[in-house]
């Protein structure tokens, strides 16, 4: 708030004092953290995520945890630049050694042995490096067989008689978070990234399927009006509120899709809601997707550098996506087509 205008809003007594002592409002005199541009909060990110990297090469959810998680690792990888070759490989090391004996991942290193929807970016982190297919292919063969309950028969059966809460087609199915449940947003999205960079997969026929399937289960899954919630955009007959972040990644698994009236009214979306975002997870994956769609995300870019301070942010995948997003200011997306 201006200083004349708050003044004007107090008592006239209060109005003699400020006028013989300094007012401090320290709120409103914004000082060091607006005056860096993003490199040099892209680096200290960076150098954040090196202090947190675990002795065995992963991230922790949090930088207090000591458990490996597959998230944060995989967006830790994907953030460090190439210059970091020593820390690149540990981080790599730690990848391949969390892989389950079925190709999946699990959420948490030494957790989940039957996979979970974290296997996606996982799968899509390692795609990016040449000579690495063995992993990935493990990984292709289980993510073509892992699907959400909806896809079998019973289920089907289930949710268009007894189940009508909510409204979702369960001939369009991709992955869970977890086997044995439904579909969910982020997870599909995941899995997307990874199977639309396999190459040459003995498998091609039912991977452009799963692909294709994938595909119809977001775009069957948006909210009324663009975006996408975590499940359903409808339940019990009621429209669900987009999520900024899974609206962001939906996208970015649509990448390469044509264009269509979804993608644009969910850009749309994105664009309108980046006004009033703050929190920095939400606004470096927002930043992601509409720099992969070529909209305008330089506003966005210089208000994430303004809010970002790297040691106040105890979440190591938001720090990893928070690198992601300023270092696309300069160069190209991370998220983009794999070639």
């Amino acid at each position: 708030m201006p200083i004349e205008p708050f003044i004007a809003t107090v008592s006239p007594s209060f109005r003699s004092t400020v006028s013989r002592a300094n007012l401090t409002i320290p709120q409103l005199f914004p000082t060091t953290p607006f005056m860096r541009d993003e490199q040099e909060v892209h680096d200290a990110c960076i150098q954040a995520l090196v202090d947190r990297q675990l002795p065995e090469g992963g991230w922790a959810f949090t930088s207090e945890a000591k458990q490996m998680a597959i998230e944060p690792t995989a967006l830790a990888f994907l953030a460090l630049p190439s210059n970091l070759s020593r820390e690149r490989e540990a981080a790599i090391r730690s990848l391949i050694g969390a892989q389950n004996a079925n190709g999946s991942w699990p959420a948490f290193c030494g957790d989940d042995a039957h996979g979970s929807g974290y296997t996606g970016l996982a799968a899509y982190a390692l795609s990016r490096l040449e000579g690495k297919e063995m992993p990935t292919r493990q990984a292709v063969h289980w993510l073509l067989r892992y699907r959400g309950w909806e896809s079998h028969w019973l289920w089907k059966w289930k949710f268009r008689t007894t189940d009508r809460h909510v409204r979702f087609d369960p001939d369009k199915f991709g992955w869970p978070w977890m086997p044995e449940t439904v579909s969910w947003v982020v997870p599909t999205a995941y899995s997307l990234l990874a199977l639309k960079c396999a190459r040459g997969d003995s498998e091609q026929k039912l991977l452009e399927l799963r692909v294709r399937r994938g595909v119809e289960m977001l775009y069957d899954r948006m909210c009324p009006g663009g975006g996408w919630n975590a499940g359903n955009g409808v339940v019990y007959g009621v429209a669900l509120a987009p999520h900024p972040d899974v609206t962001a990644i939906a996208l970015l698994a649509l990448g390469g899709e044509l264009s269509n009236d979804s993608i644009t009214a969910s850009l749309n979306w994105l664009e309108d809601r980046a006004e009033s975002l703050f929190a920095p997870w939400s606004l470096a994956w927002t930043i992601l997707a509409l720099h992969a769609f070529r909209r305008p995300a330089r506003p966005w870019i210089d208000r994430l550098r303004r809010v970002v301070e790297p040691n106040e942010i105890r979440d190591c995948g938001t720090l990893a996506a928070v690198c992601l997003a300023l270092r696309s200011a300069n160069g190209p997306e991370v998220f983009g087509e794999c070639t």
